[in-house]
């Protein structure tokens, strides 16, 4: 699965909009959404603090583990 698709899945997961998913990881509304549409891709930093969210929201490890390695 791609990188912008598990972003997806993993907020919808978290039953999340764009805006309030884009606050918890700390990027704005824009930048997400331009992962979500696979115009850019998040840089590590990002990826570990989606990783950490989703760990301790209880995302699905399938999820968190597509996220690892996409």
């Amino acid at each position: 699965m791609a990188i912008n698709e598990v972003l997806k899945e993993i907020r919808k997961e978290l039953k999340m909009t764009q805006e309030q998913f884009a606050h918890e990881v700390g990027v704005s509304f824009s930048t997400l959404s331009r992962w979500e549409n696979g115009r850019t891709t998040p840089i590590l930093m990002a990826k570990k603090t989606i990783i950490s969210l989703c760990k301790e929201k209880g995302v699905s490890t399938e999820l968190i583990s597509e996220l690892e390695n996409a």
